[in-house]
């Protein structure tokens, strides 16, 4: 996935979390996967066992730096925590400084960590391949000097190991507000014990289920993972185009709305971009009704389904 310029929808909502005289919180500090998203779009029906002709496209990935990529968009200010190769640490970093973010990575001995997504010709995954081991090797002790005296909400994928992840959100979490989305149905089960710390997550409706060990209502889902987190913490749970909940611990109350109909140009991402959205608004817009969280979320996550790259 790539960044993505902000759009309208049919709602009203511009995929923005400020408002019309900037971004107004204190800004964000991501922390997790970074490496180079390849995407080939196939041009014609997949066939198994041949060639198959595609489009190609090379651009900066992983969830968290797609909610950053997106988060700096919005002008918002961004900070970045994560770990490179020796060898490609420096283009990583000036790729990330381009989109407006503030890099701190680590160096970090093995493989360049990589995602190659294969979409049928009208945009959804048809497959996905991960080489990320080096993200196995991660520790605090790794990273701890880029996250030490940052302000603001700390946003967390789930591609570092379970252990390190849960080592982040005990270390930092007693003074910032913790965000974090589910990344995969592989790997949602590292940010397990670390919810208690958390204050909002994103996930999607296999991720929950896989947190979850059942499957339910999209509802029942926001509402059972909102009370395993922080008093006051807030759960969506998404569902491709179909209905998609956010519940909140401090009011009980938990909202459905399905998102806007679009003409899809490409699904692969649009879940990191609903998650942004939704944390920017955490921290720029306090007083927001949930209706409108998820509504506003929901039409960020389709604008970038139907919307234009922003490439990086």
């Amino acid at each position: 996935m790539g960044c993505r310029a902000p759009m309208t929808t049919e709602q009203g909502f511009t995929g923005q979390g400020f408002t019309g005289q900037g971004f107004t919180g204190q800004g964000f500090t991501v922390c997790g996967g970074c490496h180079i998203d390849r995407q080939l779009r196939l041009t014609a029906a997949p066939q198994t066992g041949r060639t198959n002709p595609a489009d190609a496209r090379e651009r900066l990935g992983g969830v968290a730096t797609n909610m950053a990529c997106q988060l700096a968009s919005w002008n918002a200010p961004v900070r970045f925590v994560g770990v490179q190769p020796p060898g490609s640490l420096a283009g990583m970093e000036a790729r990330l400084a381009v989109a407006g973010i503030a890099p701190f990575l680590a160096p970090c001995d093995g493989e360049p960590p990589g995602y190659t997504a294969i979409l049928t010709p009208d945009g959804e995954l048809l497959m996905g391949a991960a080489a990320m081991a080096l993200y196995e090797t991660v520790t605090l002790a790794m990273i701890r000097p880029g996250l030490e005296g940052t302000e603001g909400p700390l946003i967390l994928d789930a591609n570092f190991p379970a252990d390190t992840i849960t080592a982040i959100a005990s270390e930092f979490g007693a003074a910032q507000r913790m965000f974090a989305a589910g990344t995969s149905m592989a790997k949602v089960s590292r940010l397990a014990d670390a919810l208690p710390l958390l204050d909002a997550l994103v996930v999607n409706r296999g991720e929950a289920a896989a947190l979850l060990g059942a499957e339910v209502t999209v509802d029942e889902m926001a509402a059972s993972l909102a009370g395993s987190l922080r008093d006051g913490g807030v759960v969506l749970v998404s569902d491709g185009g179909d209905m998609a909940a956010l519940a909140d611990t401090g009011s009980g109350t938990v909202v459905t709305a399905r998102p806007p109909q679009i003409s899809l140009v490409n699904a692969n991402g649009a879940g990191d971009v609903m998650a942004a959205r939704l944390f920017c608004d955490l921290e720029s817009q306090p007083d927001m009704a949930l209706s409108d969280r998820l509504r506003a979320a929901l039409a960020a996550g389709a604008d970038y389904a139907a919307g234009a790259t922003v490439e990086v």
